[in-house]
């Protein structure tokens, strides 16, 4: 069974920095590192509504625990990840 996951964090003043197409550059090796761990990058961007100023989604099988193991190994955008969801999908 799949499942998703959102992560919202601050944003670092290193990826502040970067122009739109570094930004996509760091984000093609955040997804292949991420996909070494069993977890696929589907989306990012800047969240509105919230206090956090950046958002990932990935979707696995894998587990909480594996989830959060990934975002210690893998170089993030963002720093305190304060804000984690976890979705199951419904199946009819």
């Amino acid at each position: 069974m799949k499942y998703g996951y959102i992560s919202y964090g601050n944003t670092t003043p290193e990826w502040m920095g970067l122009t739109w197409e570094q930004r996509r550059e760091k984000l093609a090796k955040i997804k292949k590192e991420a996909e070494k761990h069993g977890f696929k990058l589907i989306m990012w961007g800047g969240p509105f509504g919230v206090s956090e100023g950046t958002v990932c989604v990935y979707e696995s099988e894998k587990c909480l625990e594996d989830y959060f193991a990934m975002t210690q190994a893998v170089q993030h955008p963002m720093t305190n990840p304060r804000t984690n969801i976890v979705l199951q999908p419904l199946e009819f």
